[in-house]
């Protein structure tokens, strides 16, 4: 009875965390076709990894992270918007990391620096491993100082965006997670 209880166990955390990868797929794929939410696109689809980690823990939660992003690399068509994903859509999964220390302006530090280094490390992979051509003509186009005021407040909106992953937390556990009937693993 217990091997049959673990088996299923592992069966419904291998498919919610399929189908919850799949949803952030399906929100990059869409996201990367308008092109206008090359940033927007990443932010949305790592919020699918919320209900993972809540339910599954982070090891589930990673792979479910990590086939979205590979898939994302392959499939979606906004490159810039691919590699956003996959140096920054795994912050839902270490929040809670972020969380631990006790005084504010400690919490607020490592999470400026971990944005700030993700980002950071994005473009100059994207500029100068990768070459994209459409990247190396936008940033010619702009003077320095332009793309570091863009650089500076893409970093102000990831630290929104930390509070908007605390939000949809507190909305998943209050709000849908006591909807999700099959999810009730014997608690």
């Amino acid at each position: 009875m217990e091997n049959r209880r673990k088996k299923r166990n592992t069966a419904l955390a291998v498919t919610f965390g399929g189908i919850m990868a799949a949803l952030g797929v399906g929100i990059m794929l869409a996201g990367g076709a308008l092109g206008i939410a090359t940033y927007a696109a990443p932010l949305l689809a790592s919020a699918c990894l919320i209900p993972v980690v809540r339910e599954f823990g982070k090891g589930r939660a990673f792979l479910a992270f990590l086939a979205a992003a590979i898939l994302s690399l392959f499939l979606c068509a906004d490159k810039e918007c691919a590699f956003f994903y996959v140096f920054i859509g795994y912050y839902p999964i270490v929040k809670q990391f972020f969380e631990r220390p006790q005084r504010r302006f400690v919490r607020f530090l490592l999470k400026l620096i971990l944005f700030a280094g993700a980002i950071g490390t994005m473009y100059l992979f994207l500029y100068y491993v990768l070459r994209l051509g459409a990247l190396i003509e936008e940033f010619g186009e702009y003077g320095l100082g332009f793309e570091l005021i863009m650089y500076a407040l893409l970093v102000a909106v990831m630290l929104f965006y930390d509070r908007a992953v605390g939000a949809a937390d507190m909305l998943y556990v209050k709000r849908i997670r006591p909807k999700l009937k099959f999810l009730d693993r014997g608690r």
